[in-house]
């Protein structure tokens, strides 16, 4: 059976217990979910994985999700980028928003915000 592109979901997060809780989720909604836990891990699934929505937290191993948006504006302008942060702060929901981002979520996240945000997300494919 072939995947829906539309409900491919690409999760760029270093936190293994929040990547396997998101991807419990999101299965359970019937999305396709792979998780990155570098920039550089991301850049590569993104070029061969096509997702439609990208789920992407700002503090990685290897760089800042601020820079992986910028860095991939062109790859990235198809696709519904959710910014995933865990501070509230203006400047960078704003920064990430200039640069493309969908939506924007604060950790910690609850499961009806994931939804409602990856709902919304899809719908604006």
């Amino acid at each position: 059976m072939e995947s829906n592109p539309n409900k491919r979901v690409l999760l760029v997060d270093d936190e293994e217990d929040f990547c396997e809780i998101v991807m419990r989720i999101l299965h359970k909604s019937g999305y396709e979910v792979i998780c990155a836990p570098t920039i550089q891990i991301a850049t590569r699934v993104l070029s061969n994985y096509d997702p439609a929505i990208v789920l992407l937290d700002q503090n990685l191993p290897d760089g800042l999700g601020l820079n992986f948006l910028e860095n991939n504006k062109t790859t990235l302008s198809d696709k519904q980028v959710i910014f995933i942060t865990g501070s509230s702060s203006r400047a960078i929901i704003d920064k990430a928003i200039s640069l493309g981002a969908f939506h924007f979520l604060t950790k910690p996240i609850t499961s009806d915000a994931l939804n409602k945000a990856i709902s919304q997300a899809e719908k604006s494919n």
